[in-house]
């Protein structure tokens, strides 16, 4: 399998650290005088300062300088097909030819039903008919919080390697933007929307980027609270007043368990055991892009890398986004893919809730054309 083109596209609405910061002022406010109106105390000063940042605070912190967020009432689905579109555009080629769409996504149009994938398929006019047959297409939503992408690229090339498909859409999309919850500091200054779109395209062996031992994974639920949604699924479908008050049904995280459980992991043991099933060393790494969860945590990763051994460069979006959940590596992939000759080795590595990780380890056997509506990183 090779990856035949990639594409990323953002929306234009841009907010930056001191938007975000005036927001979260904006909450503290309105929960000020919430508070009031029913005659309970009002903020005390830790609580108040639980609401305060600045864009000095979050570069120092997190790393990152703005994000984009979708318009209202625009859907994950409709961030993918503004990609797919300019990846079909960008290479010349029809979408008719299509065989499988994966879509990576935590953040699905529709709650539950319909997929994603068959959205796409209707949005971008893929065939569903040959003559008077069904036309074959296989299609999956993947969700594996920010470890979905690379997940879902072990899918496609499963089912390219082993024959069930030749050209597979991959998609990396998430409007991140619609699970904020504006009392939480933490997710607040973090989260941002894009949508990316990869072409996986079969190839003989020889030209393989990628090998079945050169994919990795890892799932540990005991985690599994460090990043929640406490109300909405199906465990908990209804939430109550309160909790849509407080925010139960959007996404929070415990920022200083994330640093202390998968930094050294991700750093260490994972990073080892994953380049181990490869056949490779650190020192074999040409190029790394790592989910951009929070750039200062991802320095503290690399460092860890650097003492075992890595000597590669590390390609991101540069802060520009956010976290955009799935759509973060292939985002990355688009922003540097001139950064990618011929001969690159390359190791792309997610991680995140769940808590789990995937790592890809490939070489880039043919240039990767890449399209983006946002300029360079």
């Amino acid at each position: 399998m090779r990856l035949e083109g990639v594409s990323a596209w953002a929306p234009d609405l841009t907010w930056s650290n001191a938007r975000v910061a005036a927001r979260l002022r904006l909450e503290r406010m309105r929960l000020d005088s919430r508070r009031r109106a029913v005659g309970a105390p009002a903020l005390s000063p830790e609580e108040a300062k639980l609401f305060q940042t600045s864009d000095r605070w979050v570069r120092r912190f997190i790393g990152f300088s703005e994000r984009r967020f979708s318009c209202d009432g625009q859907g994950t689905s409709e961030l993918a097909a503004q990609a797919a579109r300019q990846l079909f555009d960008g290479l010349g080629q029809s979408a008719s030819d299509i065989d499988g769409i994966i879509v990576a996504s935590v953040t699905p149009t529709h709650l539950y039903s319909p997929p994603d994938a068959s959205l796409l398929q209707h949005a971008l006019g893929i065939p569903v008919w040959r003559g008077d047959a069904p036309r074959e297409l296989k299609g999956a939503d993947v969700s594996l919080a920010c470890s979905s992408w690379v997940a879902a690229l072990g899918l496609c090339y499963a089912q390219i390697r082993s024959g069930m498909a030749r050209r597979i859409l991959l998609i990396g999309a998430d409007r991140m933007s619609a699970t904020i919850n504006w009392r939480d500091r933490g997710f607040a200054t973090v989260l941002g929307d894009a949508g990316t779109a990869t072409l996986c395209s079969s190839v003989d062996v020889a030209d393989d980027w990628f090998e079945p031992q050169r994919f990795w994974s890892w799932l540990d639920g005991s985690h599994a609270d460090i990043i929640l949604t406490p109300a909405g699924g199906s465990k908990h479908p209804t939430p109550t007043r309160e909790e849509v008050e407080s925010g139960g049904h959007l996404l929070a995280m415990d920022g200083a368990a994330v640093r202390k459980v998968l930094v050294p992991f991700i750093g260490g043991p994972a990073m080892t055991t994953a380049l181990a099933k490869a056949g490779l060393a650190f020192a074999d790494l040409d190029v790394a892009i790592l989910h951009e969860a929070n750039l200062v945590l991802n320095e503290s990763i690399v460092r860890e890398w650097r003492e075992l051994g890595f000597k590669g460069r590390v390609l991101s979006a540069g802060g520009r986004f956010g976290n955009t959940t799935s759509a973060s590596v292939p985002l990355a992939l688009a922003l540097n893919a001139d950064q990618l000759p011929v001969g690159t080795r390359l190791g792309l590595i997610g991680f995140g809730g769940g808590l789990s990780a995937s790592f890809a380890f490939g070489t880039v056997r043919q240039a990767l054309p890449a399209w983006t509506n946002v300029g360079a990183s």
